[in-house]
């Protein structure tokens, strides 16, 4: 998928109404939330703003994930474009999102009705996410598991490195995923990737990106390989049958929403120098 990138500088009232949606979908997660475990319960995917980036707000819920547009009402207008919406639309298929919209009024901040507050961004029916749910067992689309790689190596990069994360972009398409700025006030971007398996050469194709993109060139280019496997007692594929404790680190065993993880993450690999 290919995206038209607009330029963004969103207003302070976009964001007070964007904090205010985030306010109270927390306060809806707590009231709703703790009838499952922890990890199938109510849980930001994403909380911060980027950009460019298909929605504002991400959370999920035992096996679905919402993809949130904030729409600021302004006399009764959207504040949404035609390709807002298209954008999210078209990445909500793609990914198995479900799509909503959150209005909040322009003259008080507040959100436009009580509760969830949700409604569907195509069809306008309110969404309530217990009626989206079930016990199927949902795989992991290649954004969710680009967003769980990024945030991975964003933490790397802060907890371990002790640098500093300027941006992140976690929309498929779109190089680099993150920028960071070291320890001696270097500016460097960080090519990030997912893999079933890990064998060494994954960062080759990647080499030589700063020739095609003159932009990078005169920062420092690294590259993160992340794999993650199941760390659940019991693993099935998507024909129900067991998966052997062997095959869950070869690339073959499905990730599902909400399962545990072990992470094979060796940590950065400088492929440029600026």
């Amino acid at each position: 998928m290919s995206y038209q990138i607009d330029p963004s500088n969103p207003s302070q009232e976009f964001h007070r109404a964007r904090n205010a949606a985030g306010v109270r979908l927390q306060e809806m997660f707590k009231k709703f939330g703790d009838r499952v475990e922890p990890q199938h319960d109510y849980r930001w995917i994403k909380s911060d703003l980027t950009w460019p980036s298909f929605d504002h707000l991400t959370f999920a819920y035992r096996n679905q994930v919402f993809s949130v547009l904030v729409d600021f009402i302004q006399n009764g207008r959207t504040s949404l474009t035609q390709l807002d919406v298209k954008r999210c639309v078209d990445a909500s298929t793609e990914h198995n999102l479900v799509p909503c919209v959150f209005p909040v009024d322009a003259r008080t901040f507040r959100p436009l009705k009580d509760g969830w507050n949700l409604s569907n961004l195509e069809s306008g029916v309110s969404v309530v996410p217990d009626d989206f749910v079930d016990d199927v067992k949902v795989e992991m689309s290649e954004w969710e598991l680009r967003n769980f790689s990024i945030q991975i190596v964003r933490d790397h990069i802060e907890k371990n490195l002790k640098d500093t994360i300027l941006s992140y972009c976690d929309v498929i398409g779109i190089d680099p995923q993150v920028w960071f700025e070291d320890q001696q006030g270097n500016r460097c971007w960080v090519i990030v990737r997912n893999f079933g398996l890990i064998d060494g050469s994954e960062s080759s194709k990647f080499r030589g990106m700063e020739t095609r993109n003159p932009q990078l060139v005169p920062y420092d280019g690294y590259f993160a390989a992340v794999s993650v496997a199941s760390s659940e007692p019991v693993t099935l594929d998507l024909d129900a049958k067991l998966v052997p404790l062997s095959k869950r680190f070869d690339g073959s065993s499905p990730i599902y929403r909400g399962d545990g993880f072990y992470v094979n993450f060796k940590g950065l690999e400088r492929i440029y120098v600026g």
